[in-house]
């Protein structure tokens, strides 16, 4: 009897060891479960303002294989200015789970994010629109009515140089009558 008081006090002792063990551990699940990946690109990151870019959406499933006719929809999520247009769609998946579409990135420089939905899964993907290039256009206002040419620039440069001097000796001479010199 000693040795079977034993063993149910062992036996015990052990399942209270398993029963802490299982209490103890973690167990983590993701709920829902993953359906799959969205990523996309495009044909140029840094387009120029007024053009066009190829969006490309790849949908993978949750095995990490390409989503075949899946109905993937997109929409301008925000842009700098508000001309940016993409063609919504629906498109569809091909083979390769690739849906394309086009961004006509409008006339304002600044940041565009084009959204995708594609069955439960999204995406996004942004470009950075360039302004024109170069320095901006200066237009003048008109001055009026003058003579079709113009003194060349020496002249200009020597005439101002000389009314200078002659303002100078002008104060000076000024300058002594007021002392009385």
């Amino acid at each position: 009897m000693k040795w079977s008081s034993l063993g149910v006090k062992l036996a015990g002792l052990a399942a209270g060891v398993l029963l802490v063990g299982m209490l103890g551990s973690t167990a983590s699940a993701v709920y829902p479960p993953p359906t799959g990946s969205v990523s996309m690109s495009t044909s140029s990151t840094t387009p120029a303002a007024g053009t066009s870019v190829s969006i490309s959406t790849t949908v993978l499933n949750q095995f990490g294989s390409p989503a075949f006719s899946l109905s993937c929809t997109f929409q301008v999520l925000s842009q700098p200015g508000s001309d940016a247009v993409v063609d919504a769609g629906p498109k569809v998946t091909d083979d390769n789970g690739v849906a394309s579409t086009t961004l006509n990135v409008g006339t304002a420089a600044g940041t565009i994010v084009v959204g995708a939905n594609c069955g439960e899964m999204s995406g996004q993907v942004s470009v950075t629109v360039q302004g024109a290039s170069g320095a901006p256009t200066l237009r003048l206002p008109p001055t009026g009515t003058g003579p079709a040419e113009t003194a060349p620039i020496w002249l200009i440069v020597l005439a101002t140089g000389l009314l200078c001097v002659v303002a100078g000796s002008s104060l000076r001479i000024a300058a002594r009558r007021a002392r009385g010199s």
